[in-house]
């Protein structure tokens, strides 16, 4: 008898830590993700299904997506988004160091 539950109590062992790996939550849904539904981006997980844009819904990849503000989206919706909001200060901020950078030659060429 002592025997058996030695062996069994090993097995437990065996097959609780074949599913340690499963007490990964998704960061969409909270919910359990299994190593089979995950996607994995930036150490954060996600099941397939809850890796979408929350913009327009559609599919994305872990190649083929921007996080923005603690959002998913794909790169169409995000640009588009942008477009819309007519938010383009990062544009802005290239250009004007753009703007300086020529600035500083014109200035040099004046001097001589």
């Amino acid at each position: 008898m002592l025997i058996m539950s030695v062996f069994f109590g090993q097995n437990a062992t065996k097959v609780s830590s074949a599913f340690a790996g499963t007490r990964e939550k998704c960061f969409g849904c909270s919910k359990t993700v299994y190593p089979i539904e995950r996607v994995t981006v930036n150490n954060t997980m996600y099941h397939k299904s809850c890796f979408k844009c929350c913009h327009g819904g559609c599919t994305i990849s872990p190649s083929n997506y921007i996080a923005h503000e603690g959002k998913l989206f794909c790169k169409h919706h995000h640009t588009q988004l942008i477009k819309e909001k007519g938010n383009f200060s990062q544009l802005e901020n290239d250009h004007d160091k753009t703007s300086q950078s020529a600035g500083s030659v014109d200035d040099e060429d004046s001097e001589y």
